[in-house]
């Protein structure tokens, strides 16, 4: 009996031995910038092909784009039971129909103090992992600063080593080098951007990602890119980043700002330019005018010559109280602004005031401004931060947060205000926090143009000092900052850019490199700004079909959002490519895909999420009649929920 029951087991353990042989050996897979992969998230359901929108095994890596758009994908390189040595990731060029190409535009290494050109065809990163220590809370259970209770990322998923930072692999650092290092099972992951420039040939390009270690070929993964017929608009929807200058120069030095201008309008993203001194207004001038954004000055991208859109007189309330010396300092603003021809292509305003509802400050300084004999002096408008009713406050420019209503905000328009709002809380919106899923920024995107928000604020990029900007961090070790009054820790806030040198503190983890760095979350931002751009195309086509994709993608927010859940949309990067897709097909007028189930129905890898289902038919009628339903029942949904809720 025993040789019969051995001959049995040989199948199963010859099973059990070729799987663990199949386990063991590295891999080599891409996926879009959809979903974050940790370093130690081995053996994902994305390296099965599942729920991955671009790659599968066996097949090419299939990517589409317009003309004057970025789209980004990960390599991911996997290791076995030993470490990986001398790792290189490269795509020399895409090519085209009738000799088009997409070249890689790395140039060779770059000297200490040399400010870089912005802007290549294909630019590959390293991804920086973050140690993320415990998830953002605060006394309030299940709360933090980027999310209400029950809104939150399933618990954990995020504590551990997270990718943001994205260094250049020419500037890589010994510290996280180029070639690469990869530890026994675990992910190394190079971030590659393909910008397709306004005048690139439309048509499928084609090349091939080459991986390699110390000791040969680990892999390599064919790409296909579809350019289409369009092109991308300059402008898709208003933003604002706000930085510290002083902290900038400290930790950086003084050809930082530049740089980091041209990075972020590169990535469709205006910086919050600051002025409490007509100086401050010279120093920007090349930004505000767009002078800066032009080949002369190295840049290549998005919006050539055009300026960053916004400027605030006194950010965050920086000069006080309605003052008639002030008064003075602040035409000297407005004047230097009228000079530069900013006034109607600018949004100049005086930021009277930051979170300071009751304060006397935003009626009174609109009161002085509008009795001023200066002209540039009358026009400037006052905003400040405020979660009040917009309808009620006594400013301009309501910014407000998640508590945005858009009943409140309509009537507030109606009043010639224009509320914009700063941040993002889940449920209401997303969220810019380290620990959050990786759509969550790219979401406030969608959101800009569904609602028509005229600009998203994000109140902080380079957030390098604690305790009142008296306390150096160094940001690519230490991702959690205290919020003040013990309201709780964050992960990752107000860290959008990375420091490319260390000049003042953490020299051991310099770059040598007068700029700075994008994090993996500033790239989805533009993600979300980009796809902003598919629904205002698709719009000008069939507003009512284009609002139907960007309701199944996100059915609820701001006050539509459901206090105690999760957010509406998905948590996964595959319906946002699905919508896109769905926008681009609508756009060209071609028969749009089917979108199937409203994605927050769908169970991603982790577990199910809740919320009615919808469907759309495979035909150009049955999507638009599919997806209109879906809204429709939407609708009702929050119609039944208002009801419970006034009952």
């Amino acid at each position: 009996m025993r040789a019969p029951l051995a001959l049995a087991c040989l199948p199963v353990l010859a099973a059990v031995l070729l799987a663990r042989g199949a386990a063991a050996a590295p891999s080599v897979w891409a996926i879009d910038d959809g979903e974050k992969i940790r370093r130690d998230a081995t053996s994902t359901p994305f390296e099965r092909g599942e729920d991955n929108p671009v790659w599968r095994p066996g097949q090419p890596v299939r990517l589409f784009a317009m003309r004057n758009e970025t789209v980004a994908l990960q390599v991911v390189i996997e290791s076995d039971e030993s470490p990986l040595e001398g790792v290189t990731v490269a795509l020399p060029e895409l090519d085209g129909p009738e000799d088009a190409k997409l070249v890689d535009g790395a140039p060779g290494p770059r000297r200490k103090g040399k400010r870089p050109d912005v802007g290549a065809p294909i630019a590959l990163f390293v991804e920086h992992f973050t140690p993320v220590s415990r998830a953002s809370g605060g006394p309030r259970r299940g709360a933090s600063v980027g999310w209400e209770p029950g809104a939150a990322p399933e618990a954990e998923t995020w504590v551990g080593p997270v990718p943001d930072a994205l260094i250049p692999v020419d500037l890589a650092p010994a510290w996280d080098p180029y070639p690469m290092r990869i530890e026994p099972r675990s992910n190394g992951i190079v971030w590659i951007d393909l910008e397709v420039p306004r005048d690139q040939r439309p048509g499928t390009y084609r090349g091939t990602i080459d991986v390699r270690g110390a000791g040969g070929a680990l892999g390599s993964l064919p790409v296909e890119l579809e350019v289409v017929d369009a092109v991308l608009p300059d402008r898709t929807v208003g933003t604002m980043l706000g930085y510290d200058h002083d902290a900038l120069v400290k930790r950086v030095g003084n050809y930082a700002e530049r740089q980091m201008f041209q990075l972020l309008h590169a990535h469709r993203i205006a910086p919050m330019h600051d002025a409490t001194s007509d100086s401050d207004v010279h120093r920007q001038a090349g930004a505000l005018d767009g002078s800066l954004y032009t080949r002369s000055m190295g840049y290549t991208g998005p919006a050539p010559a055009t300026g960053d859109g916004v400027l605030a007189v006194g950010g965050f309330g920086a000069f006080g109280e309605p003052d008639e010396r002030t008064l003075v300092r602040i035409q000297q603003i407005a004047d230097a602004a009228a000079d530069l021809k900013l006034f109607g292509g600018t949004d100049v305003f005086l930021f009277a005031a930051d979170e300071q509802c009751s304060s006397s400050w935003g009626g009174g300084w609109r009161k002085m401004l509008r009795a001023s004999d200066d002209a540039s002096v009358r026009r400037l408008r006052v905003a400040w931060t405020c979660a009040m009713d917009p309808t009620a406050q006594p400013v301009d420019v309501p910014i407000v947060r998640a508590a945005y209503d858009a009943a409140q905000v309509r009537e507030a328009r109606a009043q010639g205000k224009e509320p914009w709002v700063d941040d993002g809380v889940q449920p209401r919106t997303g969220t810019f926090l380290l620990d959050a899923d990786a759509v969550s920024p790219r979401v406030n995107g969608w959101l800009s143009a569904m609602f028509g928000v005229p600009r998203w604020a994000v109140r902080e990029s380079t957030r390098w000092y604690a305790a009142h900007g008296d306390v150096p961090v160094d940001p690519f070790v230490d991702a959690e900052w205290l919020l003040p009054d013990d309201a709780g820790w964050a992960e990752g806030e107000g860290v959008l850019l990375y420091p490319g040198t260390q000049l003042d503190a953490f020299t051991e983890h310099s770059l040598g490199f007068d700029g700075v760095l994008p994090s993996f979350r500033l790239k989805n931002w533009r993600r979300g700004i980009e796809d902003a751009g598919y629904l205002q195309m698709a719009r000008a086509r069939d507003p009512a079909k284009a609002d139907a994709i960007a309701r199944w993608l996100v059915p609820a927010a701001f006050d539509e959002a459901r206090t105690g859940e999760p957010p509406s949309w998905s948590a996964r990067g595959k319906p946002f490519f699905d919508a896109r897709r769905a926008l681009l097909a609508l756009a060209l007028g071609r028969t749009p895909v089917a979108l199937g189930d409203t994605p927050a129905t769908q169970a991603p890898p982790g577990g199910p999420r809740s919320g009615a289902g919808c469907t759309a038919g495979a035909s150009d009628s049955g999507v638009a009649m599919g997806l209109l339903m879906c809204v429709g029942a939407i609708g009702l949904s929050r119609a039944r929920r208002r009801r419970r809720s006034a009952a």
